[in-house]
């Protein structure tokens, strides 16, 4: 336990230090996992669960999801 945040409650001192809440990290997680997905780093089941959207624009990044 961090001095002086003993009485604090949970949210208080995540605030307080600068980090995120479990949600937060789990929905960050989740985003690198779909990220990896579409960079070949999982062999199977990444073109079942999304689909890219097809778009000629200039400037995309080639990762847009549907």
């Amino acid at each position: 336990m961090i001095r002086g945040l003993e009485h604090v409650s949970c949210e208080e001192r995540l605030r307080e230090l600068g980090l995120f809440g479990l949600e937060k990290r789990w929905l960050w997680g989740d985003l690198i996992a779909v990220f990896e997905h579409f960079k070949g780093a999982y062999e199977k089941g990444g073109d079942k669960l999304f689909s890219r959207v097809c778009c000629d624009r200039a400037r995309t990044n080639g990762f847009k999801l549907r």
